[in-house]
């Protein structure tokens, strides 16, 4: 604008537009600098501030470079030299720590390593951990991931689990033996599991163990608030608090291993219902809001998805349900966005404490002659 006072009026527009959103750096620079080229004397004023600044003479500390110089071929180089490689290598060392949850629940850091130039944790890729040769071959959802426990599969347990993605409390898992059942909540990137495991047989379930496995620990962080008891008495229930904290965007849930002696060995492994929109919060946008975001949102930030749908015994689309599932996801359902009543239009901010937050628009258009739906997410910072 002081260089090219001609193209004020698109840049006014453009400091007008970016004063309202949910970005909390970009809303502020808009607000600066609209409030410096709205000022009368704008002209002048712009002037002066954007005049270049003198040169400014680096500066080296006497001390530092006395250091420096008197031993700079001492062999323990971080010593004396600031950000020097071998400091820096030391720093990444212990960046690479990963917390885990060893068999009996409790909190462990450990280091990672190296091993013939390989990190330990790299190197023991492709080993199955299975604590026991009886369980379920691996889900459809963990193929390629050989690494990971393995699922218990069934109808049941995928139902129960998807219902779980979109509401705070209901039962996870369940036999002739053990029930899991789940309460939850969450607010910004923390999340609180209650996780209820119930012994329905007449004898107590012993060696009772449980544990975590995440695949992506600098994403998502779930511990145990304290150690799960060795035994489940006969027709009682037991209650274990997880921790849960999302760090960065996760695709993978985590899973949680239970391993119990009743009459023999059982294990079960099984997804928690910790998905990534556990961690969104409502936004309210008004029509022009949300259009006008969802065409600035491009390439990697959008995606679709098509997938059948099933329609009420009237054949008729189930709108309750749609609307229902996208409120349990977080996003709030938008009113009087979409021109069709059948569609669905919803905003949320993901809350993660390492990446802060990024907002999400949705579009959700089924199609009753088809009986698909399309399914739109967009992401902006």
């Amino acid at each position: 604008m002081n260089v090219f006072p001609e193209i004020k009026p698109q840049l006014l527009n453009i400091f007008e537009r970016y004063r309202h959103v949910l970005d909390a750096e970009l809303q502020q620079r808009a607000c600066e600098f609209y409030a410096l080229a709205s000022r009368p004397d704008d002209d002048e004023f712009l002037q002066n501030i954007c005049e270049e600044m003198p040169p400014f003479p680096p500066r080296v500390s006497a001390l530092l470079g006395s250091l420096n110089r008197k031993h700079g071929d001492t062999g323990d180089k971080r010593t004396w030299i600031h950000g020097g490689k071998e400091a820096n290598l030391d720093r990444e060392i212990t960046k690479r720590k990963t917390l885990m949850v060893d068999i009996s629940g409790n909190d462990s850091t450990v280091s990672s390593p190296a091993v013939g130039g390989q990190d330990i944790m790299s190197a023991l890729a492709g080993l199955t951990i299975s604590p026991s040769p009886n369980v379920p071959s691996p889900s459809p959802l963990l193929e390629g991931h050989s690494n990971q426990p393995r699922l218990t599969a069934g109808a049941n347990v995928d139902r129960w689990f998807d219902k779980l993605t979109y509401s705070a409390e209901g039962v996870l898992y369940e036999d002739v033996q053990i029930q899991v059942g789940i309460k939850s909540r969450y607010q910004s990137h923390i999340g609180q599991l209650a996780v209820y495991l119930g012994n329905k047989v007449d004898a107590p379930l012993t060696s009772f163990t449980a544990t975590i496995h995440v695949s992506d620990p600098d994403a998502l962080s779930v511990s145990f608030a304290k150690i799960p008891p060795s035994t489940i008495a006969s027709r009682s229930q037991t209650q274990q608090l997880l921790h849960v904290e999302c760090k960065k965007a996760f695709t993978t849930p985590p899973i949680l291993t239970v391993s119990f002696l009743a009459g023999s060995h059982q294990t079960i492994s099984i997804r928690l219902p910790i998905v990534l929109t556990k961690f969104f919060e409502h936004v309210k946008l008004g029509q022009s809001d949300f259009f006008e975001r969802w065409k600035l949102i491009g390439g990697e930030r959008e995606a679709q998805s098509i997938f059948p749908v099933e329609l009420t015994s009237a054949g008729q689309l189930d709108l309750t349900k749609n609307r229902l599932v996208v409120s349990g996801h977080r996003l709030n359902v938008l009113e009087e966005i979409d021109p069709n009543p059948n569609n669905l239009v919803g905003a949320g901010v993901l809350h993660m404490s390492v990446e802060g937050k990024v907002g999400c628009l949705l579009r959700l258009e089924p199609n009753r002659e088809a009986k698909v739906a399309s399914f739109y997410p967009s992401f902006y910072s």
